[in-house]
C-alpha cells in the first residue's frame, strides 16, 4: 500500500508532464494548461480554483506533485541525479525561509493588483515551464517527434500521427529559457524541490492552505525508531525527526517518498484531527496562532487580488501597455488588457501554425517582456485558424469561434507606394492582392497606366498576409494597429 501511493503518484505525474511537454512543443492540443493556478486566477476560472482549493484542504499540496509541470520536472532532474553513485543525496531538515516565501507571495499579489502579469510570469511555475519547453527544448522535442513519425510512417504502425512544424524561437527567448533551465536544474540536482518550498508563490499559497489539510503525512511516535530515513529522503526538507517527527505540511508536496522508505511503517498518509498548533520549537518551525492567522490572510488576500484582477476591477497602476504598439492576436480585447493578463507562457506561440506569434524582448516595453506579438516578417495570421484564442488559459486572448475570428480586425494594412516594385522598378507584382484572404486589396490603374494596390480599410482584417508576401524590404504594404476608436 505504501509503495502503491508513491508509484501511482509517479506514474500519473510523469504521464501528465509528458502531455504538457508535447503541448508546449505544439504537438497536442492544450487541455492541462486550463488546470494551472495563476492562469486560472487571471482568467477568473472559479470552478477550477474551487476544485484546487478543495483538493488542497483534503490532501495537501497534491497539485504540486501531480499537476504542476515545473514541480514534476524537478523530480525528474533529481531522479537522474540519484542514478549517479557519487550523488546519493541525503537531505536534512531545514528551517522554513518564511520571510522569503511570503515576501514573494505578497509581491505577486501586488503585481496582480497593478496589472503586472509580466512580473507574475517571472515566478509562475507554469509559465516558466512553458518558456523552458517551447523556447529552450521545443526544437529538439519537435525534431525528435518528427523522426518518430517518420519511422512510424515507414512501417505503417499508427496512421493518425503527423509531423509538426519546426519553428525557431527568437535568440533572446532561447537565452532566457536557457538561464531558467540551468538555474532550476542545478537547484533540483543539489537541493531537490528548493524552488517549490522557498520561491514559488503558488507553492506558498497552497502551502498556507495545506496547514489545514485533512489528510497528511503523520508519524506514529510509538513505532518510529528515529532512524532518519524519512528526513534523508525528503526533497522538500520538511521532516524533523529530532523534534518528535515534526512534518511541515506547508512545504510537503505529497510525493510519498517518506511513506515508502520508512522501515517500520511509522509514517502514513492518513486523516488527522485538528490539533493545537505548537509554539516555536527549537528548530524554529512551529507557528503561533498569530502567524497562522497572518498566513491565512495572505493566502485569502492573494486569491481575492487575482479574482479582482480577472474582472478588471482594479486598473493598471504602473503604465503597462504604454510602449510601442504591436499587433496582438485576435481575441485580445485591448493592449492594456492583454498586458495585464498575459503571463508569457508561450502556449499561444507554440500553437501558431505560421510562426507569426513571437515573444517580445523590448518591443512593447520592459514590463511586457516575453509577451507575444505578431511579427509579419516571420509569418501571418492564418485566416481559418483560431488556435491561439482556444489555447490561452489566462484570459489574455478570448476564445473565438472560427466564424467570429475570420471577421475580427486586429489591424489595418497601409500602402507605401514609393517602396512598391511597380513604382520603383516598373515590375508588376500583385502578391499583396493575390494573397489577401478577404479580397481587401485590389490593383487599380493610375493615370500613368500602371496598376497600384488599393486597400479597402472596411474589409481589411489586418492578418498580415500582404506584408509577409511582399517581396521588398521594407515592405511596401504593412499592417498598423487599429485606432483607439476601433
Amino acid at each position: 500500500m505504501r509503495n502503491m501511493l508513491q508509484r501511482g503518484r509517479i506514474v500519473l505525474s510523469w504521464l501528465l508532464m509528458g502531455v504538457m511537454v508535447l503541448t508546449f512543443a505544439g504537438i497536442v492540443a492544450p487541455v492541462l494548461p486550463q488546470w494551472q493556478v495563476l492562469p486560472d486566477l487571471l482568467a477568473g476560472n472559479l470552478l477550477v480554483i474551487a476544485v484546487i482549493i478543495v483538493l488542497t484542504l483534503l490532501l495537501g499540496r497534491i497539485y504540486c506533485s501531480v499537476l504542476c509541470p515545473l514541480g514534476i520536472s524537478q523530480d525528474f532532474v533529481f531522479w537522474l541525479a540519484k542514478r549517479r553513485k557519487k550523488n546519493r543525496r541525503k537531505f536534512t531538515f531545514r528551517r522554513e525561509r518564511r520571510i522569503v516565501r511570503y515576501s514573494i507571495l505578497m509581491l505577486t499579489g501586488l503585481a496582480f493588483l497593478a496589472g503586472l502579469s509580466g512580473f507574475v510570469g517571472l515566478v509562475d511555475p507554469y509559465s516558466i515551464f512553458g518558456r523552458i519547453v517551447h523556447d529552450g527544448l521545443g526544437l529538439p522535442v519537435a525534431y525528435g517527434w518528427n523522426a518518430l513519425v517518420g519511422v512510424n510512417e515507414s512501417h505503417g504502425w499508427i496512421p493518425v500521427l503527423s509531423k509538426t512544424d519546426i519553428l525557431w524561437p527568437p535568440l533572446a527567448a532561447m537565452t532566457l529559457a536557457g538561464v531558467y533551465f540551468v538555474v532550476l536544474t542545478v537547484l533540483a540536482w543539489r537541493y531537490g524541490r528548493a524552488y517549490c518550498h522557498t520561491v514559488c508563490p503558488v507553492g506558498t499559497l497552497l502551502g498556507t492552505l495545506s496547514r489545514f489539510s485533512l489528510f497528511r503525512p503523520v508519524i506514529d511516535g510509538s513505532r518510529c525508531i528515529h532512524c532518519g530515513a524519512c528526513e534523508k529522503t525528503c526533497r522538500s526538507s520538511c521532516i524533523d525527526v529530532a523534534h518528535d517527527g515534526f512534518v511541515d505540511t506547508s512545504r510537503c508536496v505529497d510525493c510519498f517518498d517518506c511513506v515508502a522508505v520508512c522501515p517500520k511503517g511509522a509514517l502514513t498518509f492518513s486523516r488527522t484531527l485538528p490539533v493545537k498548533l505548537p509554539e516555536k520549537t527549537l528548530s524554529g518551525e512551529g507557528i503561533s496562532r498569530r502567524e497562522m492567522l497572518l498566513t491565512t490572510a495572505v493566502a485569502a488576500g492573494t486569491i481575492a487580488a487575482g479574482l479582482a484582477r480577472s474582472q478588471t476591477v482594479v486598473p493598471a497602476l504602473m503604465g503597462t501597455g504604454k510602449g510601442k504598439k504591436k499587433i496582438l492576436p485576435p481575441g485580445s480585447v485591448s493592449a492594456d488588457a492583454f498586458a495585464q493578463r498575459c503571463t508569457a507562457c508561450h502556449l499561444c506561440v507554440s500553437r501558431c501554425p505560421s510562426g507569426v506569434l513571437v515573444p517580445a524582448v523590448l518591443e512593447n516595453g520592459a514590463l511586457q517582456m516575453g509577451q507575444p506579438y505578431m511579427d509579419f516578417s516571420k509569418g501571418y495570421c492564418v485566416y481559418n485558424c483560431n488556435f491561439c484564442s482556444q489555447a490561452c488559459p489566462a484570459g489574455a486572448i478570448r476564445p473565438l469561434e472560427l466564424a467570429v475570428k475570420e471577421k475580427t480586425k486586429i489591424g489595418i494594412a497601409r500602402y507605401a507606394q514609393f517602396h512598391c516594385l511597380i513604382a520603383r522598378d516598373g515590375i508588376v507584382c500583385g502578391n499583396c492582392a493575390r494573397h489577401c484572404p478577404v479580397q481587401a486589396i485590389t490593383l487599380v490603374e493610375n493615370k500613368d497606366g500602371r496598376s497600384y494596390p488599393h486597400v479597402d480599410g472596411a474589409r481589411c482584417i489586418g492578418c498580415g498576409s500582404c506584408e509577409y508576401h511582399c517581396p521588398v524590404k521594407p515592405a511596401a504594404i504593412s499592417v498598423s494597429p487599429l485606432p483607439k476608436s476601433s
